[in-house]
C-alpha cells in the first residue's frame, strides 16, 4: 500500500455547521472531507499561524504534549481508507524504540500532525477512490461558500 505526501490544500465553509478540508496530493488529486467547525478552526490555527504555540493549550495541543510528555513523537499521519464516503486515518507514533498506529479521525489526524509538524501522507488506493466519478443520482458536495487557498498564503 503505497503512501503519497499529502498537504492542507483548502479549508472553507459549507454552511454554518459544515466545513471542506481539502488535502492536495500529487498529481493534483484531492481529498475532499467534510470536517465540524472545531476541527476546522484547529487546523486553521495552525495553518494560519504556523507551529507557534498558544499561550493556552487547546485539546490538539494537549495531545500533542501528552504524546510528547510521555515519551513519544508523532513521526507521520496516515488517511489509509476510504468506505461509504468516510475516511479513516491512523497517526504512527514513535514510544521507546516502536512505532504504534492510533486510530484516529482524519480531521483530528491532520491537526495533531500539523502541530508535530510531522508528514501527512494518503495511501494511493484513497487517493484513486476520492478521485472517481460520483455515481449517478449521488448529490453532488457543494463548493465552500467561503474557502482559502493555503497556496496563496
Amino acid at each position: 500500500m503505497a503512501e503519497v505526501p499529502v498537504k492542507v490544500w483548502r479549508l472553507g465553509r459549507n454552511s454554518d455547521t459544515q466545513y471542506l478540508l481539502i488535502l492536495r496530493g500529487e498529481e493534483e488529486r484531492q481529498l475532499p472531507m467534510v470536517i465540524g467547525p472545531c476541527e476546522a478552526m484547529a487546523i486553521w490555527s495552525v495553518v494560519g499561524r504556523g507551529t507557534k504555540r498558544e499561550r493556552r493549550p487547546m485539546t490538539h495541543d494537549l495531545v500533542r504534549d501528552l504524546v510528547e510528555q510521555l515519551g513519544g513523537r508523532i513521526v507521520k499521519v496516515v488517511i489509509d481508507d476510504l468506505w461509504n464516503g468516510v475516511y479513516y486515518a491512523k497517526l504512527h507514533i514513535a514510544v521507546y524504540g516502536e512505532v504504534v498506529t492510533v486510530d484516529a479521525r482524519p480531521s483530528d489526524a491532520v491537526a495533531l500532525g500539523l502541530r508535530a509538524e510531522a508528514p501527512l501522507f494518503a495511501t494511493d488506493s484513497v487517493l484513486v477512490a476520492a478521485n472517481e466519478p460520483e455515481s449517478p443520482g449521488e448529490p453532488e458536495e457543494s463548493a465552500p461558500e467561503t474557502q482559502v487557498d493555503l497556496d496563496d498564503l
